[in-house]
C-alpha cells in the first residue's frame, strides 16, 4: 500500500519536474530515496526489541468498543487519582529547594540536591531528601535544628523542578523534554506545554511510549485529535517521569520532507530566471 501510493505520486512528480526542466534520473534516484527513508520512519515509529527481550507490549485503547469500555472507565478513575498525588512532588537530584528558618537567616538559603539526595545543609551537615515531599524535609530539618535553636519555624519551598522530564517529540510546536511540577503530568498538559500538536502531525493515533532497558517498552495509542478538540478526557493518559509522548508526521508530511531536495532547487532556479528575464512571472 505504502508503495503504490509513492508511485503514484512520484508520476505526478515527475510530470511536474519534467514540465519545468527537472532530469528524471534525479527524479527516479530521489524516489528510491523517499523509499528508503519510508521505511526508516516505519522502522522508527516501531522499534524492534532488543535481542533477548520480550517484544514490545502495545496497549490499544479503543473507547468505543464495549467490551474494553469499563476497563477505560477502570483507567480514568486510576489515572485521577494518581493526577491528585502528583501534587506531593517528591525530590530528586538537581531539584533546588530554599530553606527559610524564622529570625534566623544565617542559616537560611537555597540548596541543590546532589546526586546522592542530599543537601550540604552546614549548619547540621548533610540531610538526605531524597524522594521526601518539602513537608516531610521540612520536619526533618527542624527535628535537626532542634538540637541547637528553640522552636524553629521552618519553611521549605521547591524554586527549581529539574528532577523529573518527560519528552514530546515529533509533529509538536515545541519539542523536547517537559520539566515536571509533579510525580505524574497528564497527556494533555505536557501538549500545551509543547506548543500543541502542528497541522502535519497524525493527532488520531499519536503514541505514548514507557521506555524500559530491556528493551520490552509499553505503547499506548492516544487520540489526541478527540482529546483537545473534542473533550474526551478518556484519552488524557497520565505521563510518568521518562515517559515519550510521540506525534508522528503524516504520509504527506514526509512525501514532501522526502521530495524537498528536488523541489527546493527546481523553484529557486525558476524564480532566478524569471527575475533575470524581468517577466515577474
Amino acid at each position: 500500500m505504502m508503495n503504490c501510493r509513492l508511485r503514484i505520486l512520484l508520476a505526478a512528480v515527475l510530470a511536474a519536474g519534467t514540465w519545468q526542466g527537472a532530469g528524471p534520473v534525479a527524479l527516479a534516484q530521489n524516489f528510491a530515496d523517499m523509499e528508503e527513508q519510508s521505511v526508516a520512519d516505519e522502522q522508527t515509529q516501531a522499534p524492534q526489541a532488543a535481542e533477548g527481550a520480550q517484544p514490545a507490549e502495545v496497549v490499544h485503547i479503543d473507547p468505543v468498543s464495549d467490551e474494553n469500555l469499563k476497563a477505560v472507565v477502570d483507567m480514568t478513575k486510576e489515572s485521577a487519582l494518581t493526577a491528585d498525588e502528583a501534587e506531593r512532588y517528591t525530590l530528586g537530584p538537581t531539584d533546588v529547594i530554599e530553606v527559610t528558618i524564622m529570625r534566623h537567616p544565617e542559616v537560611s538559603g537555597q540548596y541543590e540536591v546532589n546526586s546522592e539526595g542530599k543537601i550540604q545543609y552546614g549548619f547540621v551537615g548533610d540531610v538526605v531528601v531524597l524522594d521526601l515531599t518539602k513537608e516531610q524535609v521540612s520536619q526533618s530539618i527542624k527535628e535537626r535544628l532542634s538540637e541547637y535553636i528553640v522552636n524553629p519555624e521552618v519553611t521549605v519551598t521547591i524554586v527549581g523542578y529539574n528532577s523529573k522530564v518527560v519528552y514530546v517529540v515529533g509533529e509538536v510546536g515545541q519539542p523536547g523534554k517537559i520539566f515536571m511540577r509533579g510525580n505524574t503530568i497528564t497527556v494533555r498538559e505536557a501538549l500545551m506545554q509543547a506548543g500543541l500538536p502542528l497541522l502535519s502531525g497524525i493527532t488520531k493515533k499519536s503514541r505514548l511510549i514507557t521506555p524500559s532497558e530491556g528493551g520490552n517498552m509499553v505503547k499506548k495509542e492516544v487520540d489526541v485529535y478527540s482529546l483537545l478538540y473534542e473533550g474526551d478526557l478518556r484519552e488524557n493518559l497520565i505521563m510518568n517521569p521518562g515517559d515519550i509522548l510521540y506525534i508522528p508526521p503524516t504520509f504527506l508530511t514526509k512525501t514532501m520532507r522526502a521530495i524537498a531536495p528536488v523541489t527546493t532547487p527546481i523553484r529557486d532556479a525558476s524564480g532566478g530566471a524569471r527575475a533575470a528575464s524581468g517577466t515577474g512571472f
